[in-house]
């Protein structure tokens, strides 16, 4: 397999809320022979310190703190490679067939939520796999110093400049598609924001159990930085 057998995620500090143990345990149990690092508030400016200085002045000078949180996995997956999943993300089962023979795989947002931002299809980035130096996030790390945004509300800054709005942007003009493999939604992110949450609550309505039954996994879109924004 190309992408390196290494799950990353972030978190503020070394100790994951309660609330997301489960699911960075259904992680783990899914992928036993799989190295997993968790990347901390700390850890994340070292990394970026230590491998790209250039860009620790913009790394610094973001307004808010998720768009450093977006920044780093970009520069992870870019020098280490491997898959990064957001915290609320729990597995189901193994993700390896999704990844075999492929050097970057990314996935699509719920239809839901292009329709809330009036956009054909946005490109997650909760959950993305790569091997190193790929192409594709190189642009993405350019993009990240390049684009400027104009936006007013604090949500949609954020989505622009370092979230899924970004990886959207990059994606439509990235020339050689074929070196991305890109999921429909309904293998890792099956269920939108209001969906996920009324089944984390135990609503598992039929429509709801139908959009899950074949799913990899369920990104619950909790949000924690934008409610708290």
């Amino acid at each position: 397999m190309r992408i390196p057998k290494i799950i990353h995620q972030t978190w503020k500090t070394k100790t994951i809320p309660e609330a997301f143990e489960h699911f960075t345990r259904s992680l783990k149990e899914c992928h036993p022979d799989w190295d997993y690092r968790l990347w901390d508030d700390t850890t994340n400016r070292r990394f970026i310190q230590e491998h790209y200085p250039w860009f620790l002045r913009f790394y610094d000078n973001y307004s808010l703190h998720i768009q450093r949180v977006d920044a780093v996995r970009y520069f992870i997956l870019y020098t280490i490679g491997g898959v990064y999943v957001d915290i609320d993300f729990e597995c189901f089962k193994s993700i390896e067939p999704l990844l075999q023979g492929a050097g970057s795989v990314f996935c699509m947002e719920p239809e839901a939520h292009c329709r809330i931002h009036h956009l054909d299809r946005i490109v997650s980035n909760a959950f993305m796999a790569s091997e190193p130096k790929h192409p594709f996030l190189y642009e993405i790390i350019k993009e990240l110093i390049t684009y400027v945004s104009q936006q007013k509300d604090r949500c949609r800054f954020v989505l622009e400049t370092t979230g899924p709005m970004l990886v959207s942007r990059v994606y439509e003009t990235f020339e050689d598609k074929s070196q991305i493999r890109l999921l429909p939604s309904k293998v890792l992110s099956p269920l939108s924001y209001l969906e996920s949450e009324r089944y984390r609550k135990g609503e598992h309505t039929p429509l709801i159990q139908e959009k899950v039954k074949d799913a990899y996994g369920i990104h619950y879109h909790t949000g924690s930085w934008w409610k708290e924004e």
